[in-house]
């Protein structure tokens, strides 16, 4: 593969080139990893002879590559002062790796021996180049092979070990460079595969699980390209980041792979210290990545079971909800929806004194509080309150006087003591035999009182919220209420949502919807006609706020 330095050299020359950068990278690649095996075997002195190994192909690669380019006069040398220089260099270099495998031999390490006669050959294969260079016969072509470093000194000497190890494939259909990187790549600590080709690949990344593919680009077959596009197409293959390593330098090649989906590019000259950054960068991103997926797989099913614990809730509160009551002097009847998030809304209803309300004889104390927030925090606290008005449990109140029971709740349940929530009440007292019903509210939506004839009446009191103003003081007001009247007592998501025409629906016309509705015989059914309106008129699916509406029969 021509280099872009080399743009006037001939073709055959170009051919020779390569060959030539390929055997001294090879040589330079694998003395270092024999090095790292002398030293594992506690041989420093063979590790010290492979790193001279490694010097001599450093210092053969100038004067080989110049008599290669025929660039001798640009060196200011002849020909043959330079092939004497090439030579000498060469037989030492040969001398050297003779000398390793005889000590290799010796020491008994048969495998360092074996491997040390592929350094020889790559010796032999450049003084045959030379050879025929000297009878001007053409170069054999190879493709350009992977310097992992051109140092000094044992090549990864000093290098940590992969911080978070991997599982990598090597996709190159050169055996050396695959061989070469591999051996690297182990040292540090990552478990390594390779492949000769695409397919090979593609079929490996399908079979087993891979953090990184380092890949060729120049490969018969399926190329490097059509191995990005490939793994880019594949969703089971997402998790693969590749990481492209290729002779092509131009800046066209390198866009094309980034565009494929390459992590990134290398060059074939780059220092293992580079490369071990690009992976452990690759490896840390697929981390964050597998953090983030399981984080985001906590919150759903955090998720899940807040809105289980939310409908448990829900029902929980339901549960606590007094029953309806049917009887010629009194029905009450009511209607609770829960909002998608669990709030604060809560009603009762009990008779004072003992009285036999369902005989029309006893007063009856009825409620409905709605604490601000919503959650299970809100849920509890408005079960708290409806708990002490259903058992009158509250220090200073007369729970016959609506205006008394609001003022000792204000005095017990300051906002800054209860984490700043606070709440809406409207409480009553109906007296059947004199017909009269006591009211206060603090902040609430009013009760309508809906007459026989269909005029309608506002039952607002004057109070502030509770817990906000500990001054704050309740007045008791009185309404007269008509026999076959109806009393409707609510929370104000009601009314409080915006209808299909753009604006809140409204107390108002809530109230003339409550009027309406009211003159059926049975109170069931007026609920329902309610309820069924006010979804009509909503714009969104389902009520942004609880739902809380009584409906009481006074007979």
């Amino acid at each position: 593969m021509p280099k872009s330095s080399d743009p006037d050299v001939p073709e055959i020359a170009r051919r020779n080139l390569a060959v030539a950068r390929t055997q001294i990278n090879h040589i330079v690649g694998y003395s270092g990893i024999l090095g790292e095996d002398a030293l594992d075997a506690d041989r420093g002195d063979m590790a010290k002879l492979y790193a001279a190994i490694a010097d001599s192909a450093v210092e053969l690669r100038e004067p080989l590559l110049a008599r290669l380019r025929g660039a001798e006069a640009e060196a200011g040398r002849e020909a043959e002062a330079l092939d004497r220089e090439i030579y000498g260099i060469l037989y030492d270099l040969i001398a050297r790796v003779q000398s390793a495998k005889g000590e290799a031999s010796a020491g008994g390490l048969k495998g360092l021996a074996a491997e040390t006669e592929r350094l020889l050959d790559q010796a032999n294969a450049v003084l045959e180049l030379m050879a025929a260079l000297s009878d001007s016969a053409k170069g054999a072509a190879e493709e350009e092979a992977v310097p992992l470093a051109q140092r000094k000194d044992v090549e990864d000497e000093g290098l940590e070990p992969a911080s978070r190890p991997g599982r990598i494939l090597v996709v190159d259909d050169n055996v050396f460079n695959r061989e070469i990187l591999s051996r690297h790549l182990e040292r540090q600590g990552h478990a390594v595969r390779v492949a000769s080709d695409g397919v090979t690949a593609l079929e490996a990344l399908r079979a087993e699980s891979f953090d990184v593919a380092i890949i060729d680009v120049m490969m018969p077959g399926m190329n490097g390209y059509q191995l990005l596009e490939r793994i880019k197409a594949d969703a089971s293959l997402r998790g693969v980041r590749p990481i492209v390593i290729s002779s092509l330098e131009d800046t066209q090649t390198i866009a094309r792979c980034i565009r494929l989906g390459a992590e990134d590019y290398l060059p074939r000259e780059f220092e293992p210290v580079i490369l071990k950054a690009r992976i452990e960068s690759c490896l840390e991103k697929k981390r964050m990545k597998e953090e983030q997926e399981l984080y985001v797989a906590a919150l759903l099913s955090a998720r899940e079971k807040l809105e289980q614990e939310l409908h448990g809730g829900a029902d929980y509160v339901r549960s606590l909800l007094p029953n309806r009551v049917s009887s010629p002097a009194l029905e009450i009847d009511w209607e609770f929806i829960p909002s998608a998030s669990l709030g604060g809304d809560v009603f009762g209803y009990h008779f004072l004194d003992g009285g036999e309300g369902v005989a029309g004889t006893g007063r009856l104390a009825l409620y409905l509080i709605d604490v601000s927030g919503h959650g299970i925090e809100a849920a509890l606290f408005s079960v708290t309150l409806m708990n002490m008005l259903k058992t009158q449990v509250l220090p200073g109140a007369d729970f016959a006087d609506p205006g008394s029971v609001l003022g000792a709740l204000n005095a017990s349940f300051r906002m800054e003591e209860q984490n700043y929530l606070f709440f809406t009440a409207w409480y009553g007292v109906w007296e059947p035999a004199s017909r009269e019903l006591r009211y206060s509210s603090a902040g609430s939506p009013p009760a309508i009182l809906v007459r026989p004839d269909g005029s309608a009446s506002s039952l607002m009191g004057s109070g502030t919220i509770v817990g906000v103003d500990p001054e704050a003081g309740y007045e008791s007001r009185r309404a007269d209420v008509p026999e076959g009247s109806k009393l409707y007592v609510f929370s104000d998501g009601i009314y409080e949502f915006r209808a299909n025409d753009g604006t809140i629906f409204g107390i108002d016309r809530f109230q003339r919807l409550l009027a309406g509705a009211a003159g059926g015989r049975r109170s069931g059914p007026a609920l329902r006609r309610i309820l069924d309106y006010a979804r009509a008129e909503c714009s969104t699916e389902s009520f942004p706020d609880d739902i809380s509406l009584l409906e009481f029969r006074l007979g």
